[in-house]
């Protein structure tokens, strides 16, 4: 186990509108630098954890996480640790033999500035880092707490979840190319690092087999929601507004709703799935009031009807 003085201790918080600053901070004091780590290794990790976007899945883990009765350092830890497996994700998904970006949250990709290299090395140390912290968050937890923190992180993260999802990404023009295959990569893909933000810091609270099913629910229609208005993002949006790269998906052949359905009834799914995942975050409120704080998360996750996400990867 490492020693727990890793990435130093978190600071007094609020629960104000300063807490995604802190947060930012937070990613920047646990970031996997070293002294004497090579310079363009150094320039992708503190770049990318100094400019992670909204942070919805960090805000959520962290919240959720002291909601639990995770203390604030472990809350911190696990928060910082879901988003260094997020940015390492980005950092993989721009790479030239995947979705060959230029930008992403309105500057440049890393590997156009530092090279594919460096950026792969950079999402190895986020993974690394992202585990030792996340064992640092359960380490006071019961060892079947910390046995199941560990299933998820593999379930999530691997050839089930993440990792799986991108393969299917990267072979979709093999696909019919339908709306269900592409609802199938967004499951594996987005809706898997939902489950991984929701599921993970609520594992000390032990949730009841009804609970695990409505949360599962929710983080479904979460995924699809997100990455629908990321595909009509991709599809009509420009990099001034979406801060990365638009038309990646048509070009390659990806997997992208508003492609295969068009950008109406692609708009109409988003409030469909918005209202489903209302009735879903109800239904777990109604079981027990812990879970009220997954409401303030709804609007970050789910953008309005009328447009696409901007900023929000």
């Amino acid at each position: 186990m490492p020693h727990r003085t890793l990435g130093g201790s978190a600071r007094p918080r609020s629960d104000s509108s300063e807490r995604l600053t802190e947060l930012v901070e937070a990613l920047q004091r646990n970031a996997p630098t070293a002294p004497g780590v090579e310079a363009h290794l150094h320039s992708v990790i503190t770049d990318a954890a100094a400019h992670p976007g909204r942070l919805v899945r960090a805000r959520l883990v962290d919240l959720a996480a002291r909601t639990h009765g995770l203390s604030a350092s472990d809350a911190e830890h696990l928060a910082c640790a879901v988003e260094f497996l997020h940015l390492a994700s980005l950092l993989i998904d721009d790479l030239p033999c995947m979705d060959d970006a230029t930008h992403r949250r309105g500057r440049p990709c890393a590997h156009r500035i530092h090279g594919e290299a460096s950026t792969i090395l950079a999402a190895l140390a986020f993974i690394n880092r992202a585990y030792a912290l996340a064992n640092l968050s359960f380490a006071r937890q019961s060892a079947e707490i910390r046995v199941a923190a560990i299933a998820c992180l593999d379930s999530c993260l691997g050839t089930a979840g993440l990792v799986g999802g991108q393969a299917l990404d990267l072979r979709f023009a093999e696909s019919p190319g339908t709306a269900r295959d592409v609802s199938i990569v967004a499951l594996r893909k987005t809706a898997s690092l939902f489950w991984l933000a929701v599921l993970l810091p609520a594992l000390p609270a032990t949730p009841s087999a009804r609970e695990l099913r409505l949360l599962k629910a929710l983080c479904i229609y979460w995924g699809l929601a997100y990455q629908a208005s990321d595909d009509l993002a991709d599809l009509i949006g420009a990099t001034a507004t979406t801060g990365k790269t638009p038309g990646r998906d048509r070009a390659l052949s990806r997997p992208n709703l508003a492609v295969a359905l068009g950008v109406p009834p692609t708009r109409q799914r988003v409030a469909r799935l918005s209202a489903l995942a209302t009735k879903t975050i109800h239904s777990l409120i109604g079981g027990h009031p812990r879970w009220s704080y997954l409401t303030a998360f709804h609007e970050h996750v789910v953008p309005s009807p009328a447009g696409a996400l901007v900023n929000a990867a």
